[in-house]
């Protein structure tokens, strides 16, 4: 008897799941306008209007420590293990003149993509409080859940059918009210946190987009009044099951190529740095008249999975490390360059292989997503951290040397064998279980503690953690 039941609530559940399949598919098959939030300007901001690294280190002092955190996407799972590394820095101190700090207020710098935006941002925004509701407002919070049922219910399905609203703005409109409470770049600006980078691609340039003023440069535009929700909706908006984020592309505020661009493509044709030249040619797209009007925004993870590339990105566009350096410090010159990397991506499991039956689109697809993120992503760590032991050499003198420290926190660092089958069964989604969020704050906490070249950082600050 309970064999039947159970047998028809099944047939139930996938009569009821293909008429919302049909019903999702009817929706998507209607044109989607997308809105406009970027306001054009006369001129683009200056001095303590803009929200750009150089402006934001003249008012927070870097020190000795010049310590950046790279948080990658993955969903939840992603924004978990970055809570648990700020965690652990917040738990993480040392004494500085006298003083007790802790190693959480040395982080200078975020830059994050998809599911990693969520926590850079809110903690970008809001500091300590962080630690006090994120769990609650999105750890702990079935995200996708919230969303689907202002998606799929019956009623909103069939507005949906006649609507030109497309589903990445309810998205927005969620993240707006119920995370990141209204806020703009402006109460960014002001913050007293790190400075944090969010990251999205570009459909149009094919590259990477980053939500800073001087990108909005380019689009005659000012982020000031730009929605943070907004941008890491931009930042997480995975093709096809979300519609991208547009930006218009301003004209006439009296903006002229920089003189840095100017020099950067020069140094690309004389050196052949097909590297540069493509971060060049994604520039020149938005000065070009007669490219389309309209930039199209989504997941960043599509041309920087970890959100290293920036780094690359900004001191190549700069013409080299000494010139970024001394301009950006020119008074607190750091002895120690820190990139914490924190890398959520699992392995994807299929039976590829395992028969003579081919292997499904859905296997397919994930085989060949996995392949390239991963070989996209040891890439982009090997560069990344070949290049920072390069920049201290470059920096370094005899009377001040620099030291560099590399620290990639992802799966491999797991010994236990059970615990990383777990790590790589969480899925990819913006819904957790409670436990599944705060064994992923732990993992992440003790990938931080037992990493050999973090362990060095902390002797040589004379750093320690205080027992929880």
């Amino acid at each position: 008897m309970l064999k039947g039941v159970s047998e028809m609530e099944n047939t139930c559940q996938r009569f009821v799941g293909g008429w919302l399949l049909i019903l999702v598919v009817l929706a998507s098959g209607c044109s989607s306008i997308g809105n406009i939030e970027n306001e054009p300007v006369s001129r683009p901001p200056v001095g303590e209007q803009r929200y750009s690294a150089s402006h934001y280190t003249k008012d927070h002092p870097v020190g000795e420590t010049l310590l950046l955190l790279a948080f990658s996407g993955g969903g939840t799972r992603a924004a978990a293990l970055s809570f648990g590394v700020l965690e652990e820095l917040r738990d993480t101190t040392y004494r500085v003149g006298g003083k007790e700090i802790r190693l959480l207020d040395e982080v200078d710098r975020i830059s994050s993509v998809s599911g990693g935006s969520f926590t850079s941002a809110y903690y970008g925004l809001f500091g300590n409080r962080i630690f006090e509701d994120f769990r609650s407002v999105f750890l702990y919070k079935d995200v996708q859940g919230d969303l689907s049922s202002r998606l799929l219910g019956f009623f909103n399905l069939v507005r949906r059918i006649f609507s030109t609203v497309s589903r990445t703005e309810v998205a927005v409109n969620y993240y707006d009210k119920y995370i990141f409470r209204g806020k703009t770049f402006a109460d960014m600006r002001h913050s007293k946190g790190p400075f944090v980078l969010i990251n999205a691609s570009d459909l149009n340039s094919r590259s990477q987009f980053v939500f800073i003023q001087p990108q909005f440069d380019f689009l005659c535009s000012d982020i000031s009044q730009f929605k943070v929700a907004r941008a890491v909706a931009a930042s997480s908006a995975v093709p096809v099951l979300f519609a991208p984020i547009l930006l218009k592309r301003h004209e006439d505020c009296h903006f002229q190529k920089p003189a840095w661009l100017n020099d950067a493509e020069k140094r690309a044709e004389e050196q052949g740095d097909q590297r540069l030249q493509e971060v060049v040619d994604s520039l020149n797209f938005y000065l070009n008249k007669d490219a389309p009007p309209y930039v199209t925004l989504v997941d960043g993870g599509i041309t920087d999975n970890l959100g290293l590339r920036t780094i690359l990105r900004n001191v190549g566009l700069s013409g080299n490390v000494r010139e970024v350096y001394d301009r950006t410090f020119r008074e607190d010159q750091p002895k120690r360059l820190v990139v914490i990397v924190v890398d959520a991506s699992t392995t994807g499991h299929t039976d590829i292989g395992r028969s003579r039956e081919l292997p499904s689109i859905a296997d397919t697809l994930t085989a060949v997503t996995d392949i390239q993120m991963h070989l996209y992503n040891t890439e982009t760590n090997s560069l990344l951290k070949r290049k920072l032991i390069e920049w201290a050499q470059t920096l370094s003198t005899p009377e001040h040397p620099i030291t560099p420290y590399f620290i990639d926190l992802n799966i491999t660092g797991i010994q236990d064998k059970k615990e990383r089958a777990y790590f790589n069964g969480i899925p990819t989604s913006f819904s957790l279980e409670k436990e599944q969020a705060d064994n992923l704050i732990r993992i992440a906490r003790t990938l931080l503690k037992e990493n050999s070249v973090y362990q060095k950082l902390l002797h040589d600050l004379g750093a320690r953690a205080v027992e929880q």
